[in-house]
């Protein structure tokens, strides 16, 4: 398949060379020329897109998968992308668990009251255009150098007893690959680690009994469901 990974920052590089070495020809994108050089170490072909900049997409031409891993939270790019003016069989928009709120309970997909306003606008845009777009909303992304262990190495966290909502890259890639062959279009899924231990139990600290109630929690069960799918890394504390 001809696939574009518009938008290659951390998750998108590994998703690159993952698809790549499935024998997919692969369009990377980056808003900087300076990242050209790394990219072609990874992708069939690289290009530089900036929606507030670009004006012809014609490197687009026949492409597939259309993959959208821009910064979600952003809305300099909002404007410039209405003048996207290629169509793809199927698309997919990374998006972030951090579109619920800040509230203590279990969410899954079905919760739409008070959404973070931000995220929900960049969805409905892309859906817009696309209306066929499968949505990921990832939680925190974890897998190699990003790690709980690296994020507080040299501080305290303020709330160990916080429960985790994390994803380990190397799902992510096994889950895309999945979307990439499915017939499924306009969903949206919630992809994280099904166990969510507290940050103290991730890094050994010594505290108070926990009981685990009255915590934000994101569901993947819905992706479970759907693909039937096993976690390569169910558990952020062996990440």
């Amino acid at each position: 398949m001809k696939i574009a990974i518009i938008g290659c920052g951390w998750i998108g590089k590994k998703l690159s060379k993952y698809l790549k070495d499935q024998n997919h020809y692969i369009i990377a994108t980056t808003t900087s020329s300076e990242n050209l050089s790394a990219l072609k170490e990874i992708a069939s072909e690289v290009h530089v897109l900036d929606f507030n900049t670009t004006e012809n997409f014609d490197f687009l031409n026949d492409v597939d998968v259309a993959i959208f891993s821009i910064p979600i939270s952003r809305n300099d790019w909002f404007e410039g992308f209405e003048k996207l003016n290629k169509q793809f069989p199927k698309t997919i928009l990374f998006s972030s668990t951090g579109i619920y709120p800040q509230e203590n309970k279990t969410f899954t997909e079905k919760d739409t009251e008070h959404l973070r306003t931000d995220i929900l606008k960049a969805e409905n845009l892309i859906k817009e255009k696309y209306p066929q777009t499968n949505i990921l909303r990832f939680g925190g992304l974890m897998g190699d150098e990003r790690s709980i262990q690296n994020i507080f190495k040299n501080k305290v966290p303020e709330n160990p007893q916080k429960q985790v909502n994390y994803i380990h890259f190397e799902d992510i890639l096994a889950i895309v690959e999945k979307l990439i062959y499915s017939e499924k279009k306009s969903e949206i899924y919630n992809i994280v680690a099904p166990k969510h231990p507290t940050i103290a139990e991730i890094l050994n600290l010594e505290t108070q009994n926990f009981n685990g109630e009255n915590q934000r929690i994101i569901s993947s069960e819905c992706f479970i469901q759907d693909f039937n799918y096993t976690f390569i890394h169910p558990n952020p504390k062996y990440f």
